[in-house]
């Protein structure tokens, strides 16, 4: 009855109406990059914002100049291999403890500003020993497969990121799927099985079923 209740008088409370000013005119530089200690083709996407208005796929910046490098003045330039996907070569790979600075410089201004740059520490991680699916059946409508990880936490405060891949296919795509977290709770203790990912079993997407590859991805990053 208190819940009742309470639901009640929020209900019939007090309403204002407020507009918001959303500058839609204001462009923004909307840059997505993953450089990891792996030797691969590392991706750096560069767009402008779109309208908060409309559906509409953000346009891509073309023609850019875009280089990696870190404090010992090494250099690498990415290519740009579709519109506003820029790659590094196949054999690129950080090296973690070392600071690296990226630099964009566009083709033309976007509010005046032409040059970009942000700099960050590659973090280092320890190995992962195994991770595991344990269902969770009593989760949600159809169940979860949750992804659990045993690991050995360092003894310093660290910050971690999480994707899940099944098949290939990356399900963290989205900010809203991805696992961000401190070690607040294990810091310096073996985690043994700790839940660091989901797998909706009544979304078609995340179904897994015999013969299935789940692939669990852990990045070590700074607290910013």
């Amino acid at each position: 009855m208190g819940i009742l209740l309470i639901s009640v008088l929020i209900g019939f409370g007090c309403t204002e109406k407020i507009d918001i000013d959303l500058d839609d005119s204001y462009t923004r530089l909307v840059v997505y990059g993953n450089v990891t200690n792996e030797t691969t083709a590392h991706l750096v996407e560069i767009t402008k914002t779109s309208s908060y208005y409309y559906s509409e796929v953000p346009p891509p910046v073309t023609g850019a100049n875009v280089e990696i490098f870190n404090d010992l003045g090494e250099t690498v330039i990415l290519t740009e291999k579709e519109e506003g996907k820029y790659y590094t070569p196949e054999d690129y790979s950080a090296v973690p403890g070392e600071t690296y600075t990226l630099r964009i410089e566009l083709p033309e201004p976007i509010n005046e500003n032409r040059i970009y740059t942000a700099s960050t520490v590659m973090q280092p991680i320890n190995p992962i020993d195994s991770i595991k699916l344990k269902p969770q059946p009593d989760w949600g409508t159809d169940g979860y497969m949750e992804v659990q990880c045993y690991y050995q936490d360092p003894p310093t405060k660290e910050y971690y990121m999480f994707n899940i891949f099944k098949n290939g296919i990356w399900l963290t795509d989205t900010i809203t799927r991805r696992f961000v977290s401190d070690d607040e709770f294990y810091n310096g203790s073996y985690t043994n099985g700790i839940g660091v990912g989901y797998l909706d079993q009544g979304n078609e997407r995340e179904i897994t079923k015999p013969g299935d590859t789940v692939t669990f991805q852990a990045c070590s990053i700074t607290e910013d």
